[in-house]
């Protein structure tokens, strides 16, 4: 098991759960960590969250419930006559007798001197849970402190009952346990839940059969992110995430071509001509290093990027003009357009509104240019609706314009490879479909064989594969791709599930934990904690 006090694994949950605000303060609580006081702990001291927030972590993270000291109130007579240091070196504390079980609080709930906490008990079975290692420390010198002035009952600072001993418990089991509660109200899982239905809840979430077909649309891969860090000379003024405009026939790259093939009316009709001329021509395929197309009317600009851009391995064209541009992209076609605003003839606005809505090249990136006097005019409201990619401004910083350049066409091979994953899926579903289970998984074998990193297609192999009954095989495959995407909570759940119903308890244990901050359903996330509880038993 992962010892979740003293390693960042468990600091990621706190962010994962919301029991911390972010990266920042995770840095800052790992930092201050120690085998003394553990993550969770220190993140108390610090005041990003309170007990309860990350005692329901720790139960999580444990599989056990967890004590809130702090609302708790301690029968001091089950500490007995123990010695002080003996209580304090063992980081437990008895909290209340409940029905004749001893339930404890223990900073580190699989390291306990179980044998010395036996003794005190009298015999009687003992609960564990999971508590905070700074209260856990508190608590028992508070207690010991009641015990030495002759008191029965030790309240926590927030506790609301100081009557009867009771402990405050959240996690698995989101209720008071102790002489405060009424025998009716006493239970081992929160209440309303049956164990048997909880497992059910699992086993039917991990079994339920899925249609691939929809991982085509999911967020499974790995989206590119592009370096927001860039000077204002050379920037990305369009990046991920950013909204098309919907006022005008620029809201979508390539919205001018109906179903039919015909250019529609909604082309501008500044550019409908020019996109007539270019509707013929050779596709864009990606291969190599890229295909760029230089346009501009200096030639001292066209021979400096071109003395860039080929001994990087791009096979570099160049137009001096808008016109020249257009009849090139007639015969061609690159992946990547860098040109000049002021164009004589067609202007760099109209030749890039002119690729966008060409429906062969829509998916070409355009890259403007202009002169630093000229900028000013070049706001990101312009970039957008004429559905330029980049903008770069003279003089050139042509290793920043690379770099663009670079993620550009990564982006273009990543939407490229998806866009080949879901086609594969579509006609891999349908083969399963019409009875050809062993095509289907041939050809998602083949798929992964020159595409390893393809998660949905990883996915959707190992669940095909767990139909027919190949649960080694899925095993393997769903451990490839939660390599790949540690939260993927289908993939984790599954696997969990499999490791179950091949005996290995521990290990569909560990992996059914790991879901747990990556599952959204409250309801689900809350049976697997039950069930998860149960194995651990």
């Amino acid at each position: 098991m992962i010892p979740w006090g003293v390693t960042s694994a468990f600091g990621r949950w706190l962010v994962e759960l919301g029991a911390l605000p972010g990266e920042r303060a995770l840095d800052d609580v790992l930092a201050r960590q120690s085998e003394r006081l553990p993550t969770a702990s220190v993140a108390y001291v610090l005041g990003y969250a309170d007990e309860r927030t990350l005692a329901a972590v720790l139960a999580a993270a444990t599989g056990r419930p967890a004590v809130v000291l702090d609302e708790s109130v301690v029968d001091v007579t089950l500490l007995g006559d123990g010695g002080d240091d003996d209580w304090l070196r063992t980081q437990a504390v008895p909290v209340v007798l409940d029905e004749g079980t001893v339930v404890v609080a223990a900073a580190h709930p699989d390291q306990l001197d179980l044998g010395f906490l036996a003794a005190h008990a009298g015999g009687r079975p003992l609960m564990v849970a999971a508590a905070l290692a700074v209260t856990v420390a508190r608590t028992i010198r508070a207690a010991l402190a009641a015990r030495a002035r002759g008191e029965r009952l030790c309240p926590g600072v927030r506790a609301t009952v100081a009557e009867l001993p009771v402990a405050a418990l959240v996690g698995i089991a989101d209720e008071p346990l102790g002489a405060a509660a009424s025998p009716s109200d006493r239970h081992d899982a929160p209440s309303g839940v049956d164990p048997a239905r909880a497992a059910q809840a699992v086993i039917g979430d991990s079994t339920k059969q899925l249609d691939v077909r929809a991982l085509a649309v999911s967020d499974v891969e790995r989206e590119l992110d592009l370096d927001d860090e860039l000077p204002s000379q050379v920037a990305i003024l369009a990046p991920r995430g950013a909204a098309w405009p919907t006022d005008g026939s620029w809201s979508r790259p390539g919205s001018a071509v109906g179903l039919d093939g015909e250019l529609a009316a909604a082309v501008d009709a500044d550019v409908g001509d020019l996109v007539r001329s270019l509707v013929a021509g050779p596709p864009v395929v990606l291969a190599g290093t890229g295909r760029v197309l230089i346009v501009d009317d200096d030639y001292a600009t066209r021979k400096l990027l071109a003395k860039e851009f080929e001994p990087r391995g791009y096979q570099v064209a160049t137009a001096a003009s808008g016109a020249d541009a257009i009849d090139a992209l007639r015969e061609l076609a690159p992946d990547v357009i860098v040109a000049d605003i002021l164009l004589p003839g067609v202007d760099g606005f109209r030749l890039c509104r002119a690729v966008k809505q060409t429906p062969r090249l829509r998916d070409v990136a355009v890259i403007l240019m202009s002169a630093v006097i000229e900028s000013g005019r070049v706001t990101p409201e312009v970039l957008l609706r004429y559905a330029a990619d980049g903008y770069a401004a003279k003089p050139l910083d042509t290793i920043r314009l690379l770099r663009i350049v670079r993620d550009l066409l990564g982006r273009r091979r990543e939407a490229a490879r998806v866009g080949a994953d879901q086609a594969l899926l579509r006609r891999a579903l349908d083969q399963y479909e019409r009875g050809d289970e062993a095509g289907a998984v041939a050809a998602l074998r083949e798929r992964l064989a020159h595409a390893p990193d393809a998660v949905r297609v990883r996915f959707a192999l190992a669940n095909l594969l767990q139909r027919g009954g190949d649960h080694r095989g899925a095993v393997l495959e769903y451990q490839g791709v939660v390599a790949r995407a540690p939260d993927y909570f289908p993939a984790l759940t599954r696997l969990a599930f499999l490791y179950y119903q091949r005996g290995d308890v521990r290990a569909a244990v560990e992996t059914w934990r790991r879901s747990l901050p990556c599952c959204a359903d409250a309801d689900l996330r809350r049976n697997i904690e039950l069930f998860v509880r149960s194995l651990s038993a």
